[in-house]
């Protein structure tokens, strides 16, 4: 085997990883925001960005197969299915892009707009915000995550590794 065929070997093994471990990110890092949702949750984390994604990951998990395919001893076979699914992969890619944003628009106006408030957030490294049935649920919960952030860390009495005194 010359070094230019290992490299590719090596090359794609590499790129397989990365893209299996981004669709699993995105998987489950953007189905509990949608199931949110959909089952009316009261208090959700919604980023407009996370809607095309998830329409976006069938089209993923196809361009991770074809590296897959490419790394198999029968490519001449392999190729021509890969040739034929590319088409309808790319044009489903470009139709749930442009559906994801306007659904993503959608999802901001009607859901999130009429029946939930919007929890104020200060973020500047995320778009997303979070959103509560009421005001009161917002309120609560920035009550509970700075009241965690107050406390002291607790420091125990006696020492852990000696037992404590009778």
């Amino acid at each position: 085997m010359n070094l230019v065929k290992a490299k590719g070997y090596i090359y794609g093994f590499v790129i397989i990883i990365c893209l299996t471990a981004i669709i699993i990110d995105l998987y489950y890092s953007i189905t509990p925001t949608i199931m949110g949702l959909v089952k009316g949750d009261d208090y959700i984390y919604y980023d407009p960005k996370q809607v095309t994604l998830f329409l976006l990951l069938p089209a993923m998990i196809v361009a991770d197969l074809s590296v897959v395919f490419l790394l198999l001893p029968f490519r001449k076979k392999t190729d021509i299915i890969r040739q034929k699914c590319m088409i309808p992969t790319m044009i489903y890619a470009i139709a749930a892009f442009i559906i994801g944003i306007l659904l993503s628009i959608v999802i901001s106006i009607y859901p999130l707009g009429t029946d939930y408030y919007q929890c104020r957030s200060t973020s500047i490294v995320s778009s997303g915000s979070y959103y509560a049935r009421s005001e009161e649920m917002c309120k609560q919960r920035a009550y509970l995550s700075t009241s965690e952030e107050e406390q002291p860390p607790q420091t125990p009495e006696y020492n852990e590794l000696e037992p404590p005194a009778r």
